[in-house]
């Protein structure tokens, strides 16, 4: 019997395809229709706003009940974390709507100044870890309480688990930075927590909880752990920097540089200019075409035409560009 066939008509197999066409299905639904992706968006960044509550009341809880100090202040800084929810479930609100009086070219700044602004604090918490870890090193370290602590890391890891993978399917679905900056933190989260249960793992079983070597492990982890998790929200800040300072991003600019030299032989325009720059989800291109006498273009028709083919071209959803494109016979309007 062929092995493919009886691979293909596995249940599993089966199941398998089905849910990934399922998924296929959803994001295509998502990416074409704005107010359904709007309202996942905010549905996603509210449970992660109110988990973040949630862990923070029982932390807290917790931290009082357990005579824990560490513990209560892992409870606030979880409470730093649901003030930065609300910020991105705001600004969720507010990017898709349409220009005002005020705010003519709409809301789409306020992203990526919401996104530098939580990883520059997403930042600071590391920095801030590695500090206090290295201060611990350089007095000799300290005792780490077993019990209490280990409950409260172990139950805090799982429950930062299931968000961290519950984000970052949304984060691919959505490609939402708001959500990918909520999925940094829960990931944070998710390290810091199972770092400290190995601390707790190697004072408990490799050394005694005596011992002058395990006065340094939790410590020396954290260090480790805090330079290491600094990675990703730098690079959020970094490109979300970029989009506030209107870097043109490469791959859109190369791609409009093709399409307008494909459109220029099709249509025999003498020259063109583009200027291209994104703002979180969003995306503005502009596009100058010098025509002359050879131009092939008779009709407005026609130029709403080439309008028509650099959308389809760029193969970007439509709520998610602003694209303009003008058409001259000087060349001192490129």
């Amino acid at each position: 019997m062929d092995s493919n066939h009886t691979e293909s008509n596995h249940p599993a197999t089966q199941n398998q395809d089905k849910h990934k066409a399922q998924i296929l299905a959803l994001k295509h639904v998502l990416k074409t229709d704005s107010k359904k992706a709007a309202q996942k968006e905010q549905f996603v960044l509210k449970v992660s706003m109110y988990s973040a509550l949630i862990l923070a009341i029982f932390g807290i809880s917790f931290g009082i009940f357990v005579k824990s100090m560490a513990v209560i202040f892992d409870g606030f800084v979880a409470l730093i974390s649901v003030g930065l929810g609300a910020l991105s479930v705001i600004t969720s609100r507010y990017i898709y709507k349409e220009d005002d009086d005020i705010f003519q070219y709409g809301y789409v700044r306020f992203e990526p100044m919401v996104n530098l602004f939580k990883s520059l604090v997403l930042v600071f918490v590391c920095v801030y870890a590695f500090i206090n870890a290295l201060q611990s090193i350089i007095h000799g370290g300290y005792a780490v309480e077993l019990g209490g602590a280990v409950a409260y890391s172990l139950c805090a890891f799982v429950f930062c688990a299931i968000l961290f993978i519950y984000t970052l399917f949304y984060t691919r679905l959505l490609e939402s930075d708001l959500i990918k900056v909520d999925n940094t933190e829960w990931k944070i989260d998710c390290v810091l927590y199972l770092g400290a249960l190995g601390a707790f793992g190697v004072i408990y079983f490799v050394l005694s909880p005596k011992s002058a070597l395990a006065m340094y492990v939790d410590p020396l982890l954290l260090a480790v752990l805090s330079l290491m998790l600094c990675v990703s929200p730098i690079r959020i800040a970094i490109a979300n920097f970029k989009d506030l300072i209107m870097v043109a991003p490469s791959e859109i600019d190369s791609k409009i540089t093709q399409i307008m030299e494909s459109l220029s032989k099709d249509f025999g325009f003498s020259d063109y200019d583009t200027h291209v720059a994104k703002s979180g989800r969003f995306y503005m291109v502009e596009v100058n075409i010098l025509i002359d006498k050879n131009c092939k273009i008779s009709s407005v028709a026609e130029f709403d035409c080439v309008r028509d083919r650099i959308e389809k071209s760029l193969d970007i959803p439509s709520y998610k560009i602003w694209l303009s494109v003008s058409f001259t016979g000087n060349a001192k309007w490129l």
